[in-house]
Order: C-alpha cells, then structure tokens, then sequence
C-alpha cells in the first residue's frame, strides 16, 4: 500500500492532474452526462475513445515538460447516492469504480519513468452539490458515506485517494478521518467562492486549520480547484498555513462554476494566460509540486501550464519541493 512519503509529489517531483472534464464531454462532444456522472462512458464504446483522446493528450502534453501526472478523475460522483439517481447498485458501483481504475493505470503503466513518474488516484467528490449546496453531512455521516468508496480505491490498488471540490469542512474531515481509517494518503481540495471562502464563510485558513486539529494533520496537503487563479487569489492569504497547500487545479476561465456548467456551451479561455497566471503562483509558492486543470482545461492548458511552471521551478531552482507539512 503506497504511504504518504512514497508520494512523488512528497519529493519534489512536479506532477499535474486533471478534472472537471465533463464539461468537455458534454459541450464539445455532445455526451448526455446523466447528473455529471462520466464514469458511464466506461461502457459507451465512443465515450470511451473520447476519454481516452482527452486523457492521452493531457498526459503527453505534461510528459513533454518533464511532467509526472495523477492520473484520476472519472469517479468524481461514483458514490452511493449519484449511483441511486441513475439506477446503479452498490455492487456496480464497485465494479466500475475498479474499472475505471484500470483505466487509469493503462496510462501509467504505457507512460511511467523515473523522470515522469504516473501515479494513480481515485477521485471523490461532495455527497451533494458542490455549488448548489443545501443540507451537508456532518463528520460522522461523512466518514461512513464515503469509506464506501475510498475502501474500493484500496481494494483497486490506488495511490491516493483526492476528495475534490469540497466546500463543507465538517464533509472533509470525514473524508479525511475514512482515509484515515483505511490507511490511504489523502488529499482534500476545497472549492472557493470569489472572494475566496468557503460555502459555510471560512477561510481557507480556517478550513486546512480545522481539518487538520480534527483530524491530527491526516490530509498529505490540501489543494483548490474549480475556479480561477483570479478568483481563489484572495483565499491565499500570508502566513505559515500556506505551507500545507499542494495543488492548484484552476478552471479556463473566470466565471461563477455553476452558470459555467450551465452555459450550454464551452469556455476554455487562453491557455496560455493561465499558464502565466500559474507560473507567477509558483514563483511566490516554489514549495507546490502539484499544477493541474479543472472545468475547460485540456491537453492545450496543461501544456502551457507545465511548461510555464516548469520554467519557473529550473530558474528558481525550487524543485525539492519540501515544506508540505
């Protein structure tokens, strides 16, 4: 079972991921995703061309730049009650869950090296809505709603377990706990709202700092995804606490997450502004190893990312990457 430490990310290897893909197979590719569950294109024989198309070209675009990559993503809502909504049983939900693994580690094991080491992830999302939040679960309700689906990951075999787009932090320290509990490296990616709090009105700060004193420090780092550089820039305030940040996986564009999975189309922005906008983040963070994607990023965002971060980390030198603490 991988540990904490047998991370690359946790020794200085910059390594990217991706997510939020579901907007592109459903706007450019025409895919009805039934309430974003994508892990349904497993068994869609062009879905699963198209999953790979996109994954490949992530992957090759971050290799290009002396990139590892997480590869994870698919099971963002292969959870119990995503699963009841579409008429997918517990058992199903396991075998896909471990066949969408298997997906991924297709791609780790075709592009692994020492210098672009692929790891593989099982992905979680929010029991409920990550933007439309109504009633969230608490922490006990949390631990025992997703221990379900992080004991399949260890069944499968996963490297880490990354809950994303996380908004609640009474959610995230039952996730963590669960993780915890089944002795997987976990890492907890908070959604941010513009100005840079979350749901319930904390800061960032506040949310690392709670989930780690409930918890006794069980994520690996912590991470936000699902908005703009120019969003969650307010969230980053100075201090020590930055020091258990991990990851950024920003959005294309600037916009409210929701109206953007309601736009009926895609807005993918400049790939190349956001891996400058990336790139100034990692000269004021050189401890972050982890430069990904979300909603409207492809292989074309990634590459401009790893290359822009790359240059940065060769010229600063700041490739050890210690300091997640």
């Amino acid at each position: 079972m991988t540990k904490r430490s047998q991370l690359p990310q946790m020794n200085g290897h910059a390594m990217t991921c991706g997510g939020g893909f579901e907007t592109w197979l459903q706007y450019v590719d025409g895919f009805v995703l039934r309430h974003f569950c994508a892990f349904e294109l497993l068994d869609d024989a062009r879905g699963h061309a198209r999953l790979t198309d996109y994954h490949r070209k992530l992957v090759e675009a971050a290799v290009e730049n002396g990139f590892g990559v997480i590869n994870e993503g698919l099971h963002y809502r292969a959870s119990r009650d995503w699963g009841e909504l579409i008429g997918i049983s517990r058992e199903g939900l396991e075998e896909i869950n471990i066949r969408g693994i298997e997906f991924y580690r297709d791609f780790a094991r075709e592009y692994d090296s020492p210098e672009t080491p692929m790891r593989v992830g099982g992905v979680i999302g929010p029991r409920g809505d990550a933007y439309n939040v109504g009633r969230t679960p608490d922490a006990a309700e949390a631990e025992d709603y997703h221990s379900e689906q992080i004991l399949t990951f260890r069944k499968a075999g996963v490297d880490q377990v990354s809950a994303v787009t996380f908004s609640s932090v009474a959610e995230a320290i039952g996730v963590a706990r669960a993780a915890k509990a089944a002795g997987m490296p976990v890492v907890i990616s908070f959604f941010v709202k513009q100005g840079g709090r979350l749901s319930g009105g904390e800061t960032l700060e506040e949310a690392i700092a709670r989930v780690d004193a409930a918890t006794g420090k069980a994520p690996a780092y912590y991470m936000i995804n699902c908005t703009h550089p120019t969003e969650f820039e307010p969230a980053l305030t100075p201090g020590d606490w930055t020091r258990r940040l991990g990851g950024f996986m920003p959005n294309a564009v600037a916009m409210d997450t929701l109206s953007l999975c309601k736009l009926g189309h895609l807005e993918d922005g400049d790939p190349e502004e956001l891996g400058g906008q990336m790139a100034d983040l990692a000269r004021r963070f050189p401890h972050i190893n982890v430069w990904g994607g979300c909603c409207g990023t492809d292989g074309r965002h990634i590459g401009e990312i790893t290359r822009q971060v790359g240059a940065v980390r060769h010229a600063s030198r700041a490739g050890g990457g210690a300091g997640i603490a």
